[in-house]
């Protein structure tokens, strides 16, 4: 089992190595040595930010409480990509043309260059961003503190509080040395974009060791994972139609409008 400063000292590794990723592709990309970050692979990889603590959270705790319903969230940005040919790639298009950098210039600039519209959709993606945003925290901290209790130390509000600040302070901090020194229309931040992807690869493996232990170590294979799937209660709950279809448009939606998922798919792209 590994200890609680064990867990603290392989975050600072893991934060360390995308720091030094990321300053490196930025390093290649600024003597124009990056075409790597301009494959289908680090685009494709990018693309996996739509996936953050909530979602595996969430998808879980959903999964737990109602069934194949947490299969929606997917369900919507998969029918998305296969759309691109006629949406994302007028969105970007659309962002070329007009220079934009966010999804609120994206707005305004269908209705005139509004620059009242702008602000508008500036604020009420501020104001639906930071309760998103306190939940990620909310689950990062959970995540220590569940390491935390395994020694046998109960965390108290003040150690949630520090350490949502401290990992605040870590997001800000690569924010702007990646992501906000320079606003140019025509920048790429090649540095996020390689983070994210290494990131990616991260995630990828981690879910899928989670997967064959839950399966096979936990479960004792397929067959007995079917099993215990039968009995449980989920599969005697009825699924709404017309709730799928809502929640599939939604997490559609989301996937599109997201501010960082708009920053991938439209503004950072190359191609």
């Amino acid at each position: 089992m590994m200890s609680f400063n064990s867990l603290i000292i392989a975050a600072l590794v893991y934060v360390t190595l995308l720091f030094a990723g990321a300053f490196w592709a930025d390093r290649r990309a600024a003597v124009g040595r990056a075409n790597f970050l301009e494959s289908p692979w680090s685009c494709t990889l990018s693309i996996s930010i739509y996936c953050t603590a909530w979602t595996f959270y969430g998808a879980v705790g959903y999964a737990a409480r109602s069934g194949l319903e947490f299969v929606t969230i997917y369900l919507g940005p998969t029918l998305v990509m296969v759309g691109w040919w006629w949406i994302l790639r007028r969105l970007v298009r659309i962002g070329r043309a007009q220079r934009i950098t966010s999804i609120a210039d994206l707005v305004s600039s269908r209705f005139g260059k509004s620059t009242q519209l702008g602000m508008i959709v500036t604020v009420i993606s501020v104001m639906a961003g930071t309760p998103y945003i306190a939940l990620q925290l909310q689950s990062v901290t959970l995540s220590f503190a569940v390491f935390a209790q395994v020694e046998g130390v109960i965390w108290e509000s003040a150690d949630f509080n520090a350490t949502a600040i401290w990992v605040a302070v870590g997001l800000a901090v690569f924010t702007i040395l990646f992501g906000t020194r320079n606003l140019d229309a025509n920048e790429r931040h090649n540095g996020i974009v390689m983070a994210i992807a290494v990131e990616a690869v991260v995630k990828l493996l981690a879910l899928v060791a989670v997967g064959v232990f839950v399966v096979w170590g936990i479960a004792g294979g397929v067959g007995q994972m079917l099993t215990r799937i039968d009995a449980s209660e989920i599969v005697l709950w009825d699924q709404s139609g017309s709730r799928w279809i809502s929640l599939i448009f939604l997490s559609g939606a989301a996937f599109l409008c997201l501010p960082r998922m708009f920053q991938v798919l439209v503004v950072e792209n190359t191609d």
